[in-house]
């Protein structure tokens, strides 16, 4: 499914920069570093999903295995760079702060 390694990593950090602007937005009480790390691993589980294409088992190798390394670490790195531009919502008032 994912031929090009450009158009899986551009949309391992969309995904992951979503999800980061989502929890952001709707989770006041989640912690920026789990927050990150979250948003970073999350979409991993799309693209195991995607590997799998139907079969019943699939076999990972090292490669595999370091690429979904480098992946996670990319999405942690896009979610902190999102995170310094999307407000967070303070939970004590449940508002958007201004900045």
């Amino acid at each position: 499914m994912f031929d090009s390694a450009v158009f899986l990593i551009g949309a391992y950090g969309a995904m992951a920069a979503g999800l980061s602007a989502t929890v952001a937005k709707v989770s006041p009480t989640i912690g920026p570093r789990l927050r990150h790390l979250f948003s970073g691993a999350a979409p991993l589980a799309a693209v195991l999903a995607a590997r799998l294409e139907g079969a019943s088992s699939v076999t990972l190798d090292g490669m595999d295995l370091f690429s979904a390394g480098g992946l996670v670490i990319i999405g942690v790195v896009t979610s902190s760079v999102v995170g310094r531009f999307v407000p967070t919502i303070d939970s004590t008032d449940r508002r958007l702060t201004t900045r």
